[in-house]
């Protein structure tokens, strides 16, 4: 009986073996024949001898693309104006963002002195008048530059550096001017509080606290620490000196050299003015002479036509008293006044 079982199973066997196909197949990318460290020896594949053919499959592309919408509810509202948006502005703070900070003044002197008062009104107003010296070294040229006196920032722009985690900020200020001989740098490092970024009001210099100060001129290095931003920090940022070019140096020099010229034109003008001035003062004192010299002839020509004078009534003075004589002596005739013959030896 066992046995009719076997063989009934294996003819059933035998008759589903005929109906078995493969599902699925797995082709190889690697060599199809030989050995393979990975897959270990395996039979070589047989090529197909009929080409199949190639099916192709589109696959669509999404793009994203904004959507145009017009208004057609007749409202004058528009949402692309940005003071129509209901969300606020992102705080300040950002890491890369520039601040700017207003300068302000830490400490104030004194109080301020008067200025000068006004020359009155009724001033000579040639008192104000340029000379012809004054003129003309007003009248050379000016090679000196615009501005010396170094200006005062009223705003410095700082960068965000990072941010902390209590809010607060890291900001930096650099000014940097270099070339193939020197080298200037400034660089100031702060921090600013939470508190003080939060609000909309602008930030200042008196905002800015735990500031690291690091300056560089040539072969000079300052460094300071301090609380707090410095007037001391604003003078120096304000008298930032640039690295000259080479072109700006030979303009440097040849400024000097016309500097020079103009100095020595000045002197020049200068001991004009004084040789000028010491020829009217010779000719004031030659004219002063001839005025005594002129006033000291008509006194001695006055003295003279006095003199004349005197001896004209000495004359007269001796006439008459020769007329006495005579009529006392008798001569009635030589008596007279106008008979000037003087008396015979025997009259007498």
């Amino acid at each position: 009986m066992r046995s009719l079982c076997m063989i009934f199973l294996t003819s059933l066997l035998g008759a589903c073996q005929t109906g078995v196909f493969p599902i699925s197949q797995r082709e190889y990318l690697s060599e199809k024949e030989g050995k393979s460290p990975h897959l270990g020896h395996r039979r070589p594949v047989e090529e197909k001898s009929e080409s199949s053919p190639e099916i192709y499959i589109k696959r669509e592309s999404l793009a994203v693309v904004p959507k145009e919408t017009q208004n057609f509810t007749g409202s004058l509202l528009s949402l692309n104006r940005a003071e129509n948006s209901l969300f606020m502005e992102p705080p300040r703070g950002a890491v890369g963002e520039t601040l700017d900070v207003i300068v302000k003044v830490n400490r104030s002197e004194g109080a301020a002195t008067p200025a000068p008062a006004a020359p009155a009104a009724g001033a000579p107003a040639g008192a104000a008048a340029k000379g012809p010296q004054d003129e003309l070294i007003a009248a050379l040229p000016k090679l000196e530059p615009d501005d010396k006196t170094p200006k005062v920032p009223s705003v410095i722009k700082m960068r965000v550096l990072r941010k902390l985690e209590n809010g607060d900020v890291i900001v930096e200020a650099t000014r940097a001017s270099t070339n193939e001989w020197d080298a200037n740098s400034i660089r100031a490092v702060s921090r600013i509080p939470r508190a003080r970024l939060a609000t909309n009001q602008p930030l200042t210099t008196l905002d800015l606290v735990d500031v690291d100060w690091y300056e560089q001129q040539g072969a000079n290095t300052i460094e300071r620490e301090s609380s707090g931003w410095e007037d001391e920090y604003t003078l120096r940022w304000a008298g930032f000196e640039e690295a000259r070019s080479k072109t700006a140096i030979e303009l440097e020099n040849k400024r000097k050299d016309l500097q020079k010229v103009k100095d020595r034109l000045q002197d020049r003008i200068v001991n004009m003015s004084k040789e000028r001035g010491q020829i009217a003062q010779e000719r004031e004192r030659v004219r002063k002479l001839r005025e005594e010299a002129e006033q000291k002839l008509n006194e001695l020509n006055r003295k003279v036509s006095e003199q004349n004078g005197l001896i004209e009534q000495q004359k007269d003075t001796i006439l008459k008293q020769q007329a006495l004589l005579n009529e006392v002596a008798g001569n009635p005739e030589k008596a007279k006044p106008g008979n000037t013959t003087p008396p015979a030896e025997g009259d007498q």
